[in-house]
């Protein structure tokens, strides 16, 4: 019994080594472990999805591409690219198709070579984690100026959630997601039967507050105020200097919503849904403190108060925060006419 028992183990040792041997050769082979840069979704590198959208009027196909590098809209040489946008689903607009982007207005309005390394989610703390783990690597990009569309995710974020935001990042076990082979095959045959990725867009949409009227809130700051100066303003300050280190020029620029579900009207912040109430306050403490971060970095750092200073109407929205084509030509040309001191890219 012992030696078939001791038989068997040494079978068993033998097979599993030679298991565990051809996994490392797999992943080593097939796995993004050598390359420089990754994206935080790993599924956004040399990507090509075309489907139907239904958020807005007409319904339309969408087409949708992302290159090697896992940027949106890149029509010049990585080398020549002179400004990269980034922020979460409104910078990614992931049901406008190729052409119709804010970015795709605002390249063909000023000539500006311009990326969208947006990314669904993005909250403050991923913009610092994009930009050093993902945008500052890759190769042959050096561009001078990084556009960071930021408020309305950060406005749902707390102290607390702020904290596990960046943790989750940065930890061993995102970098293992993010590169490894096997991981990646499994998520390729989820999205094999699931379709393009499925991102939370028209939970509520402007049909849903349609005829409730605008009221003041009435809402205490306090929570707000303390997550701003603890959490906010940090991230922002040190993804200020990433950029101020690297010799490039941030360019913060506020968010706007839905004017029929959160409008600011002089000194009053106004809400047509009572559920909407501690996020529009959020989002107007978000916008005001990016530009006081920003004038803390006078000749490195530009603050373009998109939020209170494009007129949006609510057609230019299909929901809370995501611009339907007209709202995003609206946000192209305004950011166009901003954006005059980056000298275009001769073509």
């Amino acid at each position: 019994m012992r030696s078939r028992f001791a038989r068997f183990s040494i079978l068993l040792g033998i097979n599993l080594s030679a298991l565990v041997v051809m996994m490392v050769a797999f992943e080593l082979a097939f796995g993004n472990w050598f390359l420089p840069y990754m994206p935080p979704v790993p599924r956004m590198l040399d990507l090509a999805y075309v489907y139907r959208q239904n958020l807005y009027q007409p319904p339309s196909t969408v087409r949708y591409v992302r290159d090697i590098y896992a940027l949106r809209g890149r029509h010049e040489p990585i080398s020549a690219v002179q400004l990269v946008t980034v922020g979460g689903s409104t910078t990614d607009q992931r049901f406008l198709t190729e052409g119709e982007t804010w970015q795709d207005v605002l390249r063909a309005k000023t000539g500006i070579a311009v990326v969208n390394a947006g990314v669904d989610g993005m909250g403050g703390p991923s913009h610092v984690v994009v930009v050093a783990t993902w945008l500052h690597r890759i190769p042959g990009l050096h561009a001078k100026y990084y556009l960071h569309y930021v408020g309305i995710n950060d406005s749902h974020l707390s102290l607390q959630k702020l904290e596990k935001h960046r943790s989750r990042h940065f930890s061993f076990s995102r970098q293992f997601y993010t590169r490894s082979a096997i991981v990646q095959a499994v998520n390729r045959l989820r999205a094999w039967f699931a379709g393009p990725i499925p991102v939370n867009h028209g939970i509520m949409t402007r049909d849903e507050v349609a005829g409730n009227g605008l009221v003041p809130v009435d809402f205490d700051r306090a929570e707000v105020l303390e997550y701003i100066e603890r959490g906010y303003k940090p991230v922002l300050r040190e993804l200020i200097e990433l950029h101020r280190s690297n010799g490039e020029i941030p360019i913060l620029v506020s968010q706007p919503a839905n004017p029929t579900m959160i409008k600011r009207d002089g000194k009053h912040v106004l809400v047509g849904v009572q559920k909407l109430t501690k996020l529009a306050v959020s989002l107007d403490e978000v916008n005001k403190a990016t530009g006081q971060v920003c004038a803390e970095y006078p000749g490195t750092c530009r603050f373009i108060d998109l939020a209170n200073e494009l007129q949006l109407e609510p057609s230019d929205f299909y929901d809370l925060a995501h611009n339907t084509p007209t709202g995003a030509r609206k946000v192209g040309e305004y950011l166009a006419s901003k954006l005059t001191f980056i000298q275009p890219a001769q073509r």
